[in-house]
């Protein structure tokens, strides 16, 4: 397999780096909306899904920040 390198040199860093921030991002949403989902069924309203995706989005996007920021 001569085209192959010994697996020291990954390529995609940056192709790594958007599918994490994207697989944050959508996994925040959906545990913080289904929370709230489940909320909503319980206490028998219709606003906390819409809560929960936010916290979902605030908290993932403070995560990334944290995360991949500068600083």
């Amino acid at each position: 397999m001569a085209g192959r390198g010994g697996g020291g040199g990954r390529r995609g860093g940056g192709a790594d780096a958007v599918w994490s921030i994207l697989g944050t991002f959508v996994a925040g949403v959906l545990a913080w909306g289904l929370i709230g989902w489940a909320l909503d069924r319980w206490l028998g309203t219709s606003f906390l899904v819409a809560i929960g995706i936010l916290v979902g989005a605030a908290g993932a996007f403070y995560l990334i920040i944290k995360r991949y920021g500068s600083g």
